[in-house]
């Protein structure tokens, strides 16, 4: 039956259960000796496993486990095993799915397009490993960015965002201490998530956040009374770098990702919260993206530019 055909049913027959797991023991076991010299007769053989557990083991995570374990055979198989099996039948050499030409090219672009990030920062000479620097950035969220413990913060600090900063340690400090965001949102996840080291600088973190809560509390000391609307920011890309001490030189927030998402207007950091809730404050860069008049006319009269216009109408959508 072919994948897509007809779901297979659970739980299935006894005689089926013991097909499929012979099925997949034999399937795997092939791909594993077939590994030969050629990259395409790899990629030829090791999709017979898969093929052969999906046909009785379409219910959902045994057909997971087949891929994973697909994987495992395509980075085990030496040139030792390979030479086992260079007897092997010729016909599965036919059932790779793309032209040679084709993959040819995919390999190639994989090859110099991609960048291998484990060896990057397994070549690195910066002394700290990956796991720990992640583990001190998470120290500093859990202490307010390092504002409840200065010590974690170095004395070269300083604080960008897309419109605030750079901002130097002491008023960053300041700022942060004084503003609780907590008090108006009780509710307040930040959300953090994908926490990675840069392999081009392998003393920074990058990591995810998408902030939620509910305005049920007063911000800016009582300053502004709460609203109960509900803030659903965008995901916004943040980094910490760090020095050979473990000390943080430097926070970077906010950056949206997809100003689509959330109810901030395409706005991040504190300027997307207030806004969400109805405090925008009274400038542009604290508001939602606009045409300028500018870029308006750019639009319409450039005739001396017109491939330029082009290209940017292209990137616009025309707006």
């Amino acid at each position: 039956m072919a994948l897509g055909t007809r779901r297979a049913t659970w739980p299935l027959r006894m005689p089926t259960l013991r097909a499929a797991r012979a099925a997949l023991k034999k399937g795997l076991m092939v791909a594993v000796l077939a590994a030969t010299a050629s990259t395409a007769s790899v990629r030829a053989r090791v999709n017979v496993a898969p093929a052969a557990a999906r046909v009785v083991l379409a219910s959902g995570r045994p057909r997971v486990n087949a891929l994973r374990a697909t994987e495992a055979v395509r980075i085990s198989a030496t040139p030792a095993e390979a030479e086992t099996t260079s007897s092997a039948p010729a016909e599965a050499e036919t059932t790779s799915s793309a032209p040679a030409a084709e993959e040819d090219g995919v390999r190639e672009f994989f090859d110099t397009q991609m960048v291998d990030e484990a060896g990057m920062l397994a070549a690195s000479t910066f002394p700290i490993p990956p796991a720990d620097l992640i583990a001190k950035c998470k120290l500093i969220l859990a202490k307010n960015n390092g504002a409840e413990d200065a010590s974690l913060l170095a004395s070269e600090f300083k604080f960008v965002a897309p419109v605030v900063g750079p901002l130097d340690k002491e008023r960053f400090l300041a700022a942060f201490q004084s503003f609780k965001i907590e008090e108006g949102f009780p509710d307040a996840q930040f959300n953090y998530y994908h926490f990675r080291v840069d392999p081009f600088e392998p003393c920074r973190v990058w990591y995810d956040a998408r902030f939620v809560g509910t305005n049920t509390g007063p911000l800016i000391g009582g300053t502004l009374p709460p609203t109960n609307k509900k803030v659903e920011s965008p995901p916004q890309s943040c980094s910490m770098r760090f020095n050979e001490n473990g000390e943080c030189t430097q926070l970077t927030v906010g950056y949206v990702m997809d100003k689509q998402l959330g109810n901030t207007g395409g706005l991040g950091g504190v300027y997307g919260i207030l806004y969400a809730i109805g405090y925008g404050l009274p400038f542009p860069e604290a508001q939602p993206w606009q045409k300028s008049v500018q870029y308006d006319l750019f639009q319409r009269f450039s005739g001396a530019t017109q491939e330029l216009q082009k290209f940017v109408k292209g990137l616009t959508g025309g707006n």
